[in-house]
C-alpha cells in the first residue's frame, strides 16, 4: 500500500464515456462526492463503462474535474490488486465475492438485500410455477457462498433494517445506515404536513413503474376509495414499463407527473401536493423514497415487511398493512382522511427520525467505519 491511504469504491452503475466527458447517475455521483469529502486520502472508483452521453437525470463531468480517479472495465479483484487500497467497499453481489478472497481484511461489503429479500424480488418477476421453483432452488444453492463471503469480509455496511436484522450477526464489524440524498438543510427547512380539513387527502406514489414497486396497488387504491364514495387524488411520480398500462387503468383523480429531477422538482412538488405518500412496495428492499418522504415531513403508508415495518412500528412515521391488501390500504386512508391530525403527528415523527439521519451524517458514519477497518 502507498503512504496515502486509498479507498477503492467498486460501482455497478456504468459510467458513460463521451470523449473527455464522463456521465454518471446523479445519485451515484453525489454519493461518490460525499465519500471524497470524508476520506483522508485518495479515492479510486472502479466501474463498468458505456458509450455516449447520459440521460436527463444524469450528470456530465469533465474527466479532469472529478474528485476521484476512475478505473473502468476491470474485474473487482483485478482493480484491487492494481490499486492496492487500504480498504475496498463494494456491493455484496456474486460478482464481487472474489474480493473477500483477494484480501478479506481489507474488504467491506454494502449489503442491501438479504437472501429472503432477493428471493422475494426474483419471485415477483417469475412467470410460472416452474420458474418460481428454479429461482428458489438457485437461492438455496447460492446461500453458502452468500454467508461465507460476509463472514470472511472485514466488515459489512447494511443499508436499511431488512439487511441489518437478517445478517449483522454474520459480520465482526457491521454497521447500519440509511441511503438517501436529502441534506440536513432540506430536512431543517421541512415541516410536518398539515392537511386541509375541507379538501380530500392528497396521496402520492413515487417509484419506478415496474411490478416490484407496486404502482398498480396505488392506482387500485384510488379506485377502491372512489367506489366507497370517497374523493381522493393521487400524484404518480416516476416512470417505467408499466406506465402505459397503469395510465389506461387509472380513473379520475390520478395524475402522472413522470420522473422528475430530485432536488429541483421532486422535492418542491411533494411538499406542495402530497399529504400522505403511498409506497406499496411488495418487496423488502431498502427504498430511499421512504426516507425522502420522511425528510419532507410526509408520512408513508406501506406494506408490512422487514424494510418498512420498523419505520411504522418503532418510529411512528407511517402505517403498515399486509402486503397486497388494497382494502386495508383504503381503510387506513379513510381513517386518516377523517382524522388529519394523525398525518401531522406522523409527519412530525418522520422528521424527528430524519434529523438524526441527514445524508451527510450517514456518509460520515460510513467513512468512519471504513477508516476503522483500515486503521487510518
Amino acid at each position: 500500500m502507498s503512504d496515502e491511504p486509498v479507498l477503492l469504491l467498486v460501482q455497478s452503475d456504468p459510467v458513460g464515456v463521451d470523449g473527455r466527458t464522463r456521465w454518471f447517475d446523479r445519485k451515484t455521483i453525489s454519493g461518490l462526492r460525499m465519500f471524497a469529502l470524508g476520506w483522508p486520502g485518495r479515492i479510486v472508483v472502479s466501474a463498468p463503462s458505456s458509450s455516449g452521453g447520459g440521460t436527463a437525470l444524469g450528470e456530465a463531468v469533465p474527466s479532469d474535474e472529478l474528485e476521484f480517479d476512475l478505473l473502468l472495465d476491470r474485474a473487482p479483484s483485478d482493480a484491487a490488486a492494481l490499486v492496492d487500497p487500504a480498504v475496498v467497499l463494494a456491493l455484496h453481489a456474486p460478482a464481487n465475492y472474489a474480493l473477500s478472497a483477494w484480501d478479506p481484511t481489507r474488504t467491506v461489503f454494502t449489503l442491501e438485500n438479504g437472501l429472503r429479500q432477493r428471493l422475494r424480488v426474483e419471485l415477483l418477476q417469475a412467470r410460472s410455477a416452474l420458474s418460481r421453483a428454479r429461482i428458489t432452488a438457485g437461492i438455496v444453492r447460492r446461500a453458502p457462498a452468500f454467508h461465507r463471503s460476509i463472514r470472511r469480509a472485514a466488515g459489512v455496511q447494511c443499508n436499511g433494517y431488512a439487511s441489518w436484522s437478517a445478517h449483522r450477526h454474520l459480520s465482526g464489524s457491521p454497521m447500519l445506515f440509511f441511503d438517501h440524498r436529502v441534506p440536513g438543510e432540506v430536512i431543517a427547512a421541512s415541516r410536518a404536513v398539515e392537511p386541509s380539513t375541507e379538501a380530500p387527502i392528497r396521496l402520492g406514489f413515487s417509484g419506478r413503474h415496474i411490478p416490484i414497486k407496486g404502482p398498480h396497488h396505488a392506482v387500485r387504491l384510488v379506485a377502491e376509495l372512489r367506489a366507497r364514495g370517497l374523493d381522493a387524488t393521487m400524484t404518480m411520480y416516476g416512470d417505467g414499463a408499466l406506465r402505459p398500462e397503469i395510465e389506461r387503468a387509472a380513473g379520475p383523480g390520478v395524475t402522472f407527473a413522470g420522473a422528475l429531477p430530485f432536488a429541483e422538482e421532486w422535492i418542491p412538488s411533494v411538499r406542495e401536493n402530497v399529504d400522505l405518500m403511498v409506497l406499496p412496495y411488495p418487496q423488502a428492499d431498502p427504498a430511499g423514497t421512504y426516507l425522502e418522504s420522511f425528510a419532507l415531513g410526509v408520512p408513508v403508508l406501506g406494506f408490512a415487511h422487514e424494510a418498512f415495518s420498523p419505520f411504522a412500528r418503532d418510529h411512528g412515521a407511517g402505517w403498515e398493512v399486509p402486503v397486497g391488501d388494497t382494502a386495508a390500504l383504503a381503510d387506513t386512508v379513510q381513517e386518516l382522511g377523517a382524522t388529519p391530525q394523525m398525518l401531522t403527528a406522523a409527519g412530525t415523527k418522520a422528521l424527528d427520525f430524519m434529523r438524526c439521519h441527514a445524508s451527510e451524517d450517514e456518509f460520515a458514519a460510513r467513512v468512519a467505519h471504513l477508516r476503522d477497518v483500515a486503521q487510518v
